[in-house]
C-alpha cells in the first residue's frame, strides 16, 4: 500500500515541489537583488534574466529530483519520463508563447527549465545523485 501512495504521490510532488522553489527563488533573488541595488540595477536586463535563468532552471531540476526521491523503485525510469513530460509540457508553452501570446522573453524561462531538467536526469543517470 505504501508503494501504491508513493507512485501516486510522484506527480503531484513534483509540481507542488517546483512551484515552490521556483517562487522562494524568486523572492531570495528579488531580495538579494534590492540589497545589492548600489551595486547592480536590479531593472537592468542582466538582472532580470539572471533571475528568469535561474529561477526556470532550479525549477526543472527541482521537477525531476523530487520525483526521482519520491519514486519507490524504477527510480531512473520514472526520472526519464519525468524529464520527457517536462520537456513536453515546455514545448507546447514554447508553442503558446511564440505563436498565440507573442511573450517571447518567456522562452529563456522555457528553455532555461528544459535544460535544467535534462542536466538533472544527466547526473540521476550517471549515478551522481546515489552518492553520500
Amino acid at each position: 500500500m505504501k508503494n501504491i501512495l508513493r507512485w501516486i504521490a510522484v506527480l503531484p510532488s513534483s509540481i507542488i515541489g517546483m512551484i515552490i522553489v521556483f517562487a522562494l527563488w524568486k523572492i531570495i533573488n528579488n531580495l538579494t537583488g534590492a540589497m545589492m541595488a548600489n551595486y547592480i540595477d536590479p531593472n537592468s536586463w542582466m538582472s532580470i534574466l539572471l533571475i528568469e535563468v535561474m529561477s526556470n532552471m532550479v525549477a526543472g531540476v527541482v521537477f525531476v529530483s523530487i520525483g526521482y526521491k519520491v519514486a519507490p523503485n524504477n527510480q531512473k525510469i520514472t526520472a526519464l519520463i519525468l524529464t520527457i513530460l517536462f520537456t513536453l509540457i515546455g514545448s507546447y508553452s514554447f508553442f503558446i508563447v511564440n505563436f498565440i501570446s507573442k511573450e517571447y522573453f518567456s522562452n529563456i524561462g522555457i528553455i532555461s527549465g528544459i535544460f535544467g531538467s535534462v542536466i538533472c536526469y544527466i547526473g540521476i543517470y550517471r549515478g551522481e545523485f546515489d552518492k553520500k
